[in-house]
C-alpha cells in the first residue's frame, strides 16, 4: 500500500520549504505517526515481559520505518499502485508486487533487527517483532499518505491500514517464530507464513484498488478474518508451543544463539555450544511450555506443571 507514485510530488507536498530554508510548515503530518505509536504501546504493554527489553522492540521499529524507502522506490519503479482500474491490473499490481514487496521488506527487518540475535528468545517473540516493524511501516506510510491526501485520511489509516499491516506481518511473524527454534526446513516455515501473508495484503489491496466507494465496507470481513487468524496463532503460542519438549529439567538461553536449552544437557541443541553450569539467579524456564519459572511457586503459572525445588535451584558443584 506504500506505491504513492511520483516521489516529486510526495516531496514538494510533505516539505513545503519557504525562502529561508524552513521545512515541514505542515507539522499536521506528524499526526501520521501516532496510529503507529498508539498500537505500539497497545502491543507493548501486552506483549512486553520483563526480560524482552523495549530497545530490542525500538531497534525492530526503526528498521521497519528504514525499509520503507526501498520498499517504495521499487514500488516506484515498477509503477505499482493501489488506485480504480481494470480487474487484471489491480490483481496484478496487489499480487504480485506490491503485497511481496512490502511483507518481504518487514520481514527482512526482523531477519535484520533481531532474528538472529540471542535477544529473539522464545517462538511469541516472532509476533512482537514482525507486530513492530509493521507499525514501524506503517508510521512512515501513514505520513506519505497524509502528505499527498491530506488530513482526511487519518481515520481510516488508524483504523484499517495501521492494524491491517500488523494482521499481515503476524502471519509471517508466526512462521519466524516457529522456525527459529526448529533444526531443519527453517526457511520453508518462514515462506510458507509470507505466502498468507501476501495473499492476504494483496486481497486488502484489491478490494480497495477494484471499488473505492465501498472498499472500507468489503473490508470488513476481511479484517474480521485476519483477526481471528492473528488470534488464533498467540493461542497457539500460549498454549500448544510448536517445538517438541526438550526433557525434564529447567531451561537456560543458549549464551550463543538465544535458544531454549536443558539445563543438564550442557550444550545447546541449535548450535551445539557448550553451555556452561550458571548461576542459580540466571532466568530459568519450565520445559514444557517456556514460560519463566517464579522461584516462588510450586508449578508453573502458564500450563500447571510442577517444578520442584531442584528444577529452580539445582545444586552446583
Amino acid at each position: 500500500m506504500l506505491a504513492y507514485g511520483n516521489f516529486r510530488v510526495i516531496r514538494s507536498r510533505i516539505f513545503k520549504v519557504n525562502w529561508r530554508g524552513k521545512a515541514l510548515d505542515n507539522w499536521l503530518l506528524l499526526l501520521g505517526i501516532v496510529p503507529g505509536l498508539a498500537w505500539l504501546a497497545y502491543f507493548s504493554r501486552k506483549s512486553l515481559r520483563p526480560y524482552r527489553q523495549f530497545r530490542h522492540v525500538l531497534r525492530v521499529f526503526l528498521w521497519g520505518c528504514a525499509v520503507t524507502v526501498p520498499a517504495g522506490l521499487l514500488e516506484h519503479w515498477t509503477h505499482a499502485r493501489v488506485e480504480q482500474q481494470t480487474l487484471t491490473e489491480s490483481i496484478i499490481a496487489s499480487f504480485l508486487l506490491i503485497a511481496p514487496l512490502e511483507e518481504a521488506f518487514k520481514l527482512l527487518a526482523v531477519w535484520l533487527g533481531i532474528y538472529r540475535k540471542p535477544d529473539f528468545r522464545e517462538p511469541i517473540d516472532g509476533l512482537v517483532y514482525s507486530t513492530t516493524a509493521a507499525l514501524g511501516f506503517a508510521c512512515v506510510e501513514n505520513v506519505v499518505y497524509m502528505g499527498i491526501f491530506g488530513p482526511r485520511v487519518f481515520l481510516l489509516r488508524a483504523i484499517f491500514a495501521t492494524p491491517a499491516h500488523v494482521m499481515f506481518s503476524a502471519m509471517w511473524g508466526y512462521s519466524m517464530g516457529v522456525a527459529r527454534f526448529r533444526r531443519n526446513r527453517e526457511l520453508v516455515i518462514i515462506l510458507q507464513g509470507l505466502i498468507i501473508s501476501v495473499l492476504l495484503h494483496g486481497a486488502y489491496n484489491c478490494l480497495v484498488a477494484v471499488s473505492p466507494t465501498t472498499g472500507v465496507i468489503s473490508l470488513i470481513p476481511l479484517m474480521g478474518l485476519m483477526v481471528w487468524l492473528m488470534n488464533k496463532r498467540i493461542r497457539d503460542f500460549r498454549q500448544n508451543y510448536p517445538f517438541p519438549p526438550l526433557g525434564k529439567g529447567p531451561l537456560v538461553w543458549c549464551p550463543t544463539c538465544g535458544a531454549y536449552t536443558l539445563e543438564e544437557s550442557g550444550f545447546c541443541p541449535r548450535c551445539g555450544t557448550r553451555v556452561p553450569p550458571l548461576e542459580t539467579d540466571v532466568p530459568r524456564f519450565c520445559s514444557r511450555c517456556r514460560a519463566l519459572i517464579d522461584p516462588g511457586r510450586e508449578t508453573c503459572y502458564r500450563c500447571g506443571q510442577v517444578v520442584t525445588p531442584l528444577d529452580v535451584c539445582p545444586p552446583r558443584a
